[in-house]
């Protein structure tokens, strides 16, 4: 089980940074990604939710699903690990 609880198959993108796209119910896009990674001190996981426009008007654009492309970049507030997830991969920033 995923520290949100859930039984998704997280895919590891590179960097220490694993994902799982979700969706709303079965017959909606996809709404958005939970992910989780390495802190930068080696001191534990963060793990956060990105949520994707149009569902969420604050959301990241998808530029593609398949590979997962998105924008803008993605910071976490907790940490500061930063970087891009583009052509299915992560990319530092």
């Amino acid at each position: 089980m995923n520290q949100d609880g859930s039984n998704d198959t997280l895919v590891d993108i590179g960097h220490g940074v694993r994902i799982s796209v979700r969706k709303l119910c079965d017959t909606d896009d996809s709404a958005g990604i939970y992910y989780e990674h390495q802190r930068p001190d080696g001191s534990g996981t963060c793990h956060g939710w990105v949520p994707f426009k149009p569902h969420h008007n604050s959301g990241w654009d998808v530029a593609s699903l398949d590979p997962l492309t998105i924008s803008p970049s993605m910071l976490c507030r907790a940490c500061g690990h930063h970087g891009f997830i583009r052509d299915g991969k992560w990319v530092p920033a």
